[in-house]
């Protein structure tokens, strides 16, 4: 069965209303939404590519590849490693093959189960406390590792694999952020090798299938880490990443530029994220439309100040307040 014949076997098993739409997409009834009433939807508004499993609600505007629509619909982890093949290879469809920064080989070759962050799925009650939801926590599968105290991030590439844990210890452990190599020996896993992050770009997999299905994308946002991306997500912006740190790799950049959309830089306050920024903006400048979102001035001087410490009103007076990157860069 070839992968077009098999995301349409999984679209007819769990969509309603499905019919071709085109050569390569089905439409069908969206199942992550419901009409204002609660009256379930009735008219066909979910689109999904037999090619690569990709997927956009014209009304509702949730998106997603074919892993997100499988966790979506409530497929357990055992069951969406059986779909673990279909999953990578669809998602890698219509990728230029020259570049490809959804192929990071030593993932390929040794995939780490989704069925282990079955062990995490405890809720980190820090991240209460600071004022994230538990919508927001289960959305970005934050979790937590009580043999290793740490708050675990997934971290997945463009095509939605599993390509590295990050645990953030609750204990003042060093480092305060590791990804997992050898701790996977307590699961009776194998030791994962050094990973390389420059094709880990945080949420990637869930902005990226908005360009292609929508000709004028939305607003991309770009921070530095998991707390920021998941502050600014859960404020209203649904197009953020997070870059894991403030250098801009060049497999980050090719796949910024194929989002097409305007970017916004909101990097930390302080002198690395100060430095990042104009980094990041001179590798962008001539490929995007770039914009900075500057910290409102009760932050202005705060160098510990980062995009979590804003409410998510300040967050979205500062989007529509940012000012072009060369702007930014001559004022600086």
């Amino acid at each position: 069965m070839g992968i077009s014949n098999e995301i349409y076997s999984i679209a007819q098993t769990y969509l309603r209303k499905v019919r071709p739409s085109g050569p390569e997409n089905v439409m069908a009834i969206c199942p992550f939404h419901v009409k204002a009433d609660g009256s379930p939807e009735q008219h066909p508004s979910f689109a999904m590519s037999l090619v690569n499993g990709l997927w956009f609600c014209h009304a509702c505007q949730e998106k997603g590849n074919l892993y997100t629509f499988l966790t979506g619909i409530g497929l357990t982890r055992d069951q969406i490693d059986l779909h673990h093949s279909l999953t990578i290879e669809s998602a890698r469809k219509n990728l230029p093959a020259a570049f490809d920064p959804a192929k990071p080989k030593v993932y390929t070759d040794s995939p780490i189960p989704e069925s282990l962050l079955g062990v995490f799925d405890y809720c980190p009650l820090d991240l209460l406390r600071d004022g994230y939801t538990e919508q927001t926590l289960k959305r970005f599968e934050v979790g937590f590792d009580m043999t290793h105290y740490r708050v675990t991030y997934p971290v997945r590439d463009l095509s939605g694999q599993l390509m590295a844990i990050s645990g953030r210890s609750v204990v003042n452990a060093y480092p305060k952020y590791k990804i997992y190599d050898k701790e996977f020996s307590c699961w009776g896993l194998p030791a994962r090798e050094m990973w390389d992050k420059k094709g880990a770009l945080w949420n990637a997999h869930t902005v990226y299938p908005e360009l292609f299905f929508q000709s004028r994308p939305e607003t991309l946002v770009v921070v530095e880490g998991f707390k920021a991306c998941m502050w600014v997500w859960q404020a209203g912006i649904k197009n953020v990443v997070a870059l894991l740190g403030t250098y801009l790799s060049n497999e980050q950049r090719w796949i910024i530029e194929r989002m097409g959309a305007p970017v916004y830089l909101f990097l930390d306050n302080n002198w690395p994220g100060v430095k990042g920024t104009h980094k990041c903006g001179e590798q962008l400048r001539n490929s995007t439309r770039l914009f900075v979102i500057e910290y409102p001035d009760r932050l202005r001087d705060d160098e510990d100040a980062q995009p979590d410490n804003l409410t998510p009103e300040e967050i979205w007076e500062q989007k529509n307040r940012a000012i072009s990157y060369f702007d930014w860069k001559t004022a600086a």
